[in-house]
């Protein structure tokens, strides 16, 4: 009986054995599925991005849900970037004109064009106004000719040009 209970004892150690055996195979099989899984979906995530995005209109928004830019195609087939100010007001503005010039437009708090740069097929102008929109310097380097500087004042009299 002795011998026995000694063979069951060993039988049991060594089953023991194969179980911690085997629970150390399969955690290490799971681990590696695990990495395999986590791989493949980092993967599968870059692949996820798009090659190209449609839409005619894409707004951001602060935290505060406040429209702060937007690219967009106007209403006559034009497109434009638009960056707005805190109170929802244009202040920067790049855009195309309807024969695909670009101008590129700053404006005050208020929300008047202040300085203006574009460039069309007569050459490049840059406008500077007042707080009330009028004229008060142009520069305009035209595509053949001598550029011209012009100083308008208040009175909308040309205080100074050249050439």
């Amino acid at each position: 009986m002795d011998g026995a209970l000694t063979a069951l004892t060993r039988r049991v150690d060594r089953l023991e054995q194969e179980n911690r055996h085997w629970k150390r195979l399969t955690s290490l099989a799971l681990s590696l599925l695990g990495v395999v899984v986590l791989l493949g979906a980092t993967t599968g995530k870059k692949d996820s991005i798009p090659e190209e995005l449609m839409a005619r209109r894409l707004v951001l928004m602060d935290k505060g849900e406040k429209h702060r830019a937007e690219l967009a195609i106007s209403s006559d087939n034009r497109p434009g970037l638009i960056f707005s100010d805190d109170a929802g007001k244009p202040r920067l503005v790049l855009s195309l004109s309807q024969h695909g010039e670009p101008t590129l437009s700053f404006a005050d708090a208020v929300g008047q064009q202040r300085v203006v740069l574009s460039v069309d097929l007569y050459g490049t102008l840059l406008r500077l106004t007042d707080e009330a929109g009028n004229l008060r310097a142009a520069l305009v380097v035209p595509s053949q000719g001598e550029p011209e500087l012009e100083l308008v004042g208040k009175d909308d009299k040309v205080l100074w040009r050249a050439p």
